[in-house]
């Protein structure tokens, strides 16, 4: 069966798409027989329920994001405007009429609803010190063919890492192994910025047998109450950002940001998070709300859970309740 009868509106948009994009290895390696269930016929499959819905509602300006979708580079490319098209797809299942915003001179917000005035812009939030780390080290070790195993080892899981930190924390070890220096060295994490300013970082090493490779072990860090914070600090960030408050200037707005490769946010529930934003949403802000999305690659729907400014505007406040009732979404003021 080809790839056009399996993932007929994923095929169309893919058949635009260069040999380098993101999606294309797993999408040409999709099989007939691949289980219905399985990893990549999951993922797959989802892409072309989000497409074949927008497609099928054609919403103005869909050529935009699918053009986003087709120069897609690197995973992160992807993952953006898929945020943008997993947003657009709920709207549609819910029979919520909306246009994509136009882009240029005067951008509107990701998402326009047709029957009121409001409009949704989406940000997708990658944060993930300690896997950045990993990541790191094992592709190093890939280049300098050492066998090794490492264990990382935190209290707490680190959003953050900065890029030269990672770099001298791979260096060192890389040393450590090439001088077979086994054993354990702390790197004491400066954070200012973060809910836990100083956090000890421990790098394991231990032989490994020589066709062994390397292994990357990430231990510990599940300690959770600074890491939320950081989390909180960086969507209610957002809330700053200058190109989102030109959007949210243009037409009352809400905020929706995808936290799923934000660290472990993934780990409170919608409602908590609800809440949670309802706290820290200052009266301050251009936007209507703010909002939490958790996008899966596997599923092409999203949970979403919002907060509303409360001194915002009564028919503004009106619309997101109506937007939240049409969506069953979790909604808090």
């Amino acid at each position: 069966m080809s790839k056009s009868s399996l993932f007929p509106s994923l095929a169309a948009w893919m058949s635009g798409t260069r040999a380098a994009h993101p999606l294309r290895e797993l999408f040409d390696a999709a099989e007939d027989s691949d289980h219905p269930t399985s990893f990549r016929r999951s993922i797959l499959q989802a892409f072309d329920d989000i497409i074949g819905t927008l497609e099928a509602v054609q919403p103005r300006y869909l050529a935009q994001p699918k053009k986003d979708f087709v120069r897609a580079r690197t995973d992160d490319d992807l993952m953006i405007v898929r945020a943008e098209l997993v947003a657009g797809a709920k709207l549609a299942r819910a029979g919520v009429a909306f246009d994509f915003g136009t882009r240029g001179d005067s951008p509107e917000p990701d998402l326009i609803l047709r029957e009121t005035n409001l409009g949704v812009e989406v940000k997708a939030r990658r944060l993930n010190g300690l896997k950045d780390l990993e990541h790191e080290l094992t592709a190093a070790w890939g280049e300098a063919d050492l066998p090794a195993i490492v264990h990382l080892v935190c209290r707490e899981r680190p959003l953050e890492i900065k890029k030269d930190v990672r770099e001298a924390i791979v260096e060192e070890t890389l040393t450590r192994v090439r001088n077979r220096a086994w054993g354990s060295a702390v790197t004491q994490l400066e954070r200012p910025w973060s809910a836990t300013p100083q956090l000890e970082l421990t790098v394991r090493v231990f032989e490994a047998p020589a066709a062994a490779g390397l292994s990357v072990v990430v231990e510990d860090g599940f300690e959770l109450s600074g890491h939320l914070q950081d989390i909180e600090a960086q969507v209610v960030a957002v809330l700053s950002d200058p190109q989102k408050i030109k959007q949210a200037e243009a037409k009352p707005t809400i905020l929706l940001v995808d936290t799923a490769r934000t660290g472990l946010s993934w780990m409170r529930q919608p409602q908590y998070w609800a809440s949670r934003l309802a706290s820290l949403l200052p009266n301050t802000s251009p936007f209507v709300g703010i909002g939490i999305m958790l996008q899966t690659l596997d599923s092409a729907d999203v949970p979403i859970s919002f907060a509303l400014r409360e001194n915002a505007a009564a028919d503004e406040l009106d619309a997101a309740k109506k937007l939240a009732i049409d969506l069953g979404l979790t909604l808090t003021e």
